[in-house]
């Protein structure tokens, strides 16, 4: 099974429910994981990487918490300015 793309402009909480879904179907390890959403990423969404040292391990918490930064809820409620 193979997760969506994600070019940024869905909700990120959408899209990682959609991502771990397909990552438990595959019974991805953690490696594999960051590698698929690494791929995965197009777009706005891809410019993330330049964030992430090329000296920092390759951690998928870190790389879906700089994604959550980015993308999630607390972002869109200062683009659109909801409270």
């Amino acid at each position: 099974m193979k997760p969506p793309q994600f070019y940024g402009t869905k909700p990120w909480n959408v899209y990682r429910r959609q991502f771990e879904a397909a990552a438990n179907a595959n019974g991805w390890s953690w490696t594999e994981k960051v590698t698929a959403l690494t791929l995965a990423l197009r777009a706005d969404a891809a410019a993330i990487l330049q964030r992430i040292s090329p000296e920092e391990p390759e951690v998928y918490e870190q790389l879906v918490g700089h994604l959550k930064m980015r993308y999630g809820q607390s972002h869109l409620e200062n683009v659109y300015h909801l409270n």
